[in-house]
């Protein structure tokens, strides 16, 4: 009898223990197969707007106490260049200690980053030591690019994260001829983007193996959905940027989100990848982290990162924001709060008769900043672009009188002062190319500057606008006469589309930075 209950105690035991065995199964299938969370939080277009750095910082702060040790910061490129003084007159060094204070690793390489040359790029801000991967798969990896990769994969909580980059396809049109010279593009930013997604998906380990693919590309959010080629279903995520538009609606044709997140640090798009397997055979559904595809700095919105409880939000680094903000400030404000003269309006260039004024002032500079030169001493014209104006006025705070800060903030873009020769027939092309036809059919004009010694008058009765009874200085101007011309190296190199410079002789950048030909200028005629 004692035999007997022994054995059925020992059954009962040896039960319980497959129970628990099996129970502890399914609990580790069940956790193997569960999703994990990988949160993204991306910002486009900064342009070194530290003004907002500490918003950025306190948004990342809660991206990161919202999924602890799940998170990964990115750009999507322009972090610098365009920038404001504070950040621009220190070559964007306090954007780029600011970006790795909010822990950024990893960004697509924007048109901006390109604007003191590849190999400023190259040797400065791609160097290892500010802790970023600079992405774009679609640029040849020269000598020149070795610091540029096509994507790098962050590994969190177990699963294999890749970012692969790309820059806008037309970035010929955005850059000086100067720089471009020594930038190929090999495919499309679509092209490219694919080309890696397929590699990292392949199932073959030798070449890399990511669990989720997530694309970086500079450029416009409703370019990248209706691109001919079209992102494949080897991408899960795409951040778009480069037109500053606020884009949320738009998906690939596999139904891969894309999102345009603004500018100038205005809004951060924070999204969780939910990753199930690994390699060839994961699966990856994208959701909004806080609900909207953004959070934006509006005081009238409610916080959509309210989830993160705010007595458990530590904000450790935002003491270092600050101190690089303060200090690049200071610096500025030494620097750039020395007037550099009165003026009787404020040049407002959002105003019809302002933005003329405006235009016409600068390329007056521009003219006079080249005549103070050897290679310029006999040009006879200034233009200027209104592309290349960022600021809303010159006198931005309407006290009569403009600063140092403040010029550099309008003319905020890296360009030198260049000089060019032109034919009469070339001239006529370029002031014409202003002008184009709306989707009515309407003329409409850019409102290219023209220094004010120049008179024309145009002819919009046929197919193509005609300049006609152009003069410069009052004298009339034929076909074959040469004439010198200034502007910046980006508009005399055909940006924005003013493709007649391009057929001009004698090309000249004169290395006297275009900001300081309006400096120069407006010393002079106080």
């Amino acid at each position: 009898m004692a035999v007997f209950d022994w054995l059925i105690r020992m059954v009962a035991v040896l039960a319980m223990i497959a129970l628990l065995a099996g129970l502890a199964a399914h609990r580790a299938v069940a956790e193997e197969t569960a999703p994990q969370k990988i949160t993204i939080a991306e910002v486009t277009d900064f342009h070194g707007h530290i003004e907002q750095a500490r918003w950025v910082n306190d948004q990342l702060i809660k991206a990161r106490e919202y999924n602890p040790g799940g998170m990964v910061a990115v750009s999507d490129g322009d972090l610098v260049g365009g920038s404001p003084y504070e950040s621009s007159r220190e070559k964007d060094r306090p954007t780029l200690d600011i970006a790795k204070t909010w822990g950024l690793t990893v960004s697509a390489m924007g048109n901006h980053e390109l604007d003191r040359g590849v190999s400023d790029f190259n040797g400065r801000i791609a160097s290892r030591s500010n802790g970023i991967d600079w992405l774009a798969a679609n640029v040849r990896k020269t000598e020149r690019f070795s610091n540029l990769k096509d994507y790098t994969i962050r590994v969190i909580a177990g699963k294999r994260v890749a970012f692969v980059g790309a820059v806008t396809d037309r970035l010929s049109s955005v850059l000086s001829h100067s720089v471009m010279r020594n930038v190929t593009l090999d495919e499309s930013a679509v092209e490219s983007v694919n080309r890696v997604a397929d590699r990292l998906s392949d199932g073959d380990e030798r070449n890399g193996e990511a669990d989720a693919v997530v694309a970086l590309i500079h450029d416009d959010a409703d370019l990248v959905a209706k691109d001919r080629v079209g992102l494949n279903a080897n991408v899960d995520l795409v951040y778009a940027g480069h037109t500053h538009a606020v884009k949320t609606d738009r998906r690939t044709a596999s139904g891969a989100p894309i999102i345009e997140a603004g500018c100038f640090g205005r809004y951060v798009a924070v999204q969780d990848l939910l990753i199930s397997g690994s390699g060839r055979q994961a699966q990856v559904s994208v959701r909004n982290s806080f609900g909207g595809a953004l959070i934006d700095d509006s005081p009238a919105n409610d916080d959509p990162a309210k989830v993160v409880n705010a007595a458990q939000t530590t904000y450790s680094s935002s003491a270092a924001v600050d101190s690089i903000v303060r200090k690049a400030d200071a610096e500025a404000r030494r620097a750039g709060d020395v007037v550099v003269s009165s003026v009787k309006q404020r040049y407002d260039k959002t105003e019809d008769a302002g933005q003329t004024a405006l235009n016409t002032l600068i390329a007056n500079a521009a003219l006079d900043g080249a005549r103070r030169t050897t290679e310029g001493a006999n040009a006879r014209v200034g233009f200027v672009n209104p592309g290349s104006l960022r600021t809303q006025a010159l006198d931005l705070d309407g006290d009569g009188f403009v600063t140092v800060r403040e010029v550099h903030d309008m003319m905020a873009l890296q360009f030198d002062n260049a000089v060019i020769t032109l034919n009469g027939i070339q001239l006529r092309q370029a002031i014409a190319q202003q002008w184009h036809r709306d989707e009515q059919g309407r003329w409409r004009s850019g409102h290219l500057g023209i220094s004010s010694n120049v008179t024309y008058r145009m002819d919009l009765t046929g197919d193509d606008p005609r300049v006609v009874d152009l003069r410069v200085d009052g004298r009339p101007i034929d076909d074959a006469q040469s004439i010198t011309v200034a502007g910046n190296t980006f508009l005399l190199t055909g940006g924005d589309g003013y493709t007649a410079f391009e057929q001009g002789t004698g090309y000249a950048d004169t290395a006297v930075p275009y900001a300081q030909t309006l400096i120069t200028f407006l010393k002079a005629h106080d």
